[in-house]
């Protein structure tokens, strides 16, 4: 059973991802080319930020260094597999490739410097990694999410 730390912990990465999605959104609407370094490193900075918190909370399941991922904090893992599939409406091959990429953008570009992969090819979409924490957010606080109908931005 997840703790009132942990709850307190994931619902403060929940609030950080949402926030620097609806940042990166708000700044690629006003201006989806900027010419400027200044917003462009502003807007890598938001998604290399959202990895990370994502990460938190979906990335690896080490019960001591990741108290917050969901193996750690919700108790039926089915359960929660299967809702969090239905709610995004992607199967586990899915849910698997898009955790991978996440997996190896945070590895190889954000956590650490992979020397052999420096370039960037292929950036994270972040719809499914907002999508996925409302999922937890509504698992980890149910009367909260319910009584707003999971009114987090997405």
């Amino acid at each position: 059973m997840a703790t009132q730390e942990q709850l307190t912990g994931a619902l403060q990465v929940v609030v950080n991802l949402t926030q620097c999605v609806a940042l990166k959104r708000a700044l690629a609407a006003a201006e989806p080319d900027p010419a400027l370094n200044f917003w462009r490193v502003l807007q890598g900075n938001l998604l290399d930020v959202a990895v990370l918190e994502w990460c938190k909370l979906f990335g690896s399941a080490d019960e001591e260094r990741q108290q917050l991922h969901w193996k750690n904090i919700f108790a039926d893992e089915a359960e929660f597999r299967t809702g969090l599939f239905a709610h995004l409406g992607m199967g586990q091959e899915a849910w698997r490739a898009y955790w991978q990429q996440m997996k190896a953008y945070r590895d190889q570009h954000v956590a650490h410097l992979d020397f052999n992969r420096r370039d960037v090819t292929h950036f994270p979409e972040l719809e499914s990694a907002l999508s996925s924490a409302v999922y937890y957010y509504s698992r980890a606080h149910p009367g909260t999410a319910r009584a707003r109908g999971n009114a987090l931005p997405g």
